[in-house]
């Protein structure tokens, strides 16, 4: 369905299901307008929707400000367990994504949850746009096959992520591009993925991004700066990471990784995209038992990574865990060899 909107408001009210290869399309409100979703959204499994157009749920305007009906919270289900195989985005049945923003000028989204998304979730661009105390609960995932579900795809810029949970099988928090004011990442907590990455693809430029007050559980990684190993444009800079606490690592617990690939690390950091301003302050966690995990993973091609800053960084290592690998960067406090 595509709303086109004059009024002020739009209510949302489930419970109802959005039929099969039908999607709620609001990219085209009126500046100010306001979407109340109210109880239970569900979308029908789909088989002609792909990740490239548009998501289940599309939003976009100016001064947006998309919420709950705190009588009746509103919720956006999926349907995921319809489509998992393993292969997420990557092959099998088509995967609809579930929610993308292009809202701008002080937008606001916030108070709802999301359930059993196919695949990425909040695929956000636009900007200056708040996004609050959401919740998303891909868990069921976990056992019945979910793969590349995202929760948050950033390439906006001036977005604000806060007060949210997040139990997904990928990135947390993923940045692809991000320039001007950039992206904050303020007291969220993450489960069961891969935790919070920059990811920069060719001639990606992310800028002024900041983490903070954020707790990571359960995941492969805490913190990740990926950039693909054969890029040889764009960069990665002015970058704080603040007062970060994890548990349960099992691969690594710090990141920074230039020799990142599609299928896997290369181990050949040779990657043309600089890395600079990068503070890490207050990270603290422990890893996993057991796992053949690293505490601190520095990756970086030859005069690539400059002005990294490590201090106030407390991991604890467990049973079988790997030593620190520093590679072309060696920041005091990092603990390398």
């Amino acid at each position: 369905a595509c709303v086109a909107s004059k009024s002020a408001t739009i209510l949302i009210k489930g419970p109802f299901t959005v039929p099969a290869e039908q999607v709620i399309d609001l990219t085209k409100l009126a500046p100010n307008t306001h979407v109340v979703l109210s109880g239970t959204v569900k979308f029908a499994k789909s088989t002609t929707i792909d990740g490239d157009g548009l998501a289940l749920l599309n939003l976009g305007g100016a001064g947006i400000t998309f919420d709950s009906d705190p009588a009746n919270p509103g919720l956006l289900d999926g349907n995921g367990e319809l489509y998992w195989d393993g292969k997420g985005g990557n092959g099998g049945v088509l995967k609809p994504k579930m929610f993308r923003s292009t809202t701008t000028a002080n937008s606001l989204i916030k108070d709802f949850t999301v359930l059993n998304a196919p695949v990425r979730v909040f695929s956000i661009g636009g900007s200056d746009t708040v996004f609050e105390n959401i919740k998303i609960d891909v868990s069921l995932g976990d056992t019945k096959g979910g793969h590349n579900t995202d929760g948050f795809d950033v390439s906006g810029n001036g977005i604000t992520i806060q007060n949210s949970w997040v139990h997904n099988q990928d990135d947390c928090l993923a940045i692809n591009k991000s320039t001007g004011k950039g992206v904050k990442f303020l007291n969220n907590v993450c489960i069961g993925g891969h935790g919070i990455s920059i990811s920069a693809k060719e001639g990606g430029i992310v800028e002024n991004v900041l983490v903070k007050d954020c707790v990571v559980k359960q995941s492969t990684n805490a913190i990740r700066i990926k950039t693909l190993y054969k890029a040889t444009s764009g960069h990665v800079s002015n970058v704080v990471y603040d007062n970060v606490s994890f548990e349960g690592i099992t691969k690594i617990g710090l990141s920074i990784q230039q020799d990142y690939s599609n299928t896997g690390r290369t181990g050949n950091p040779i990657s043309n995209m600089p890395i600079t301003q990068v503070t890490f302050n207050n990270v603290t966690g422990t890893m996993a038992a057991g796992s053949n995990a690293r505490s601190v993973d520095l990756m970086c091609a030859q005069g690539m990574c400059l002005d990294v800053q490590v201090t106030g960084l407390n991991i604890k290592a467990a049973a079988k865990n790997l030593p620190t690998v520093c590679k072309n960067v060696k920041p005091a406090g990092a603990g390398c060899p």
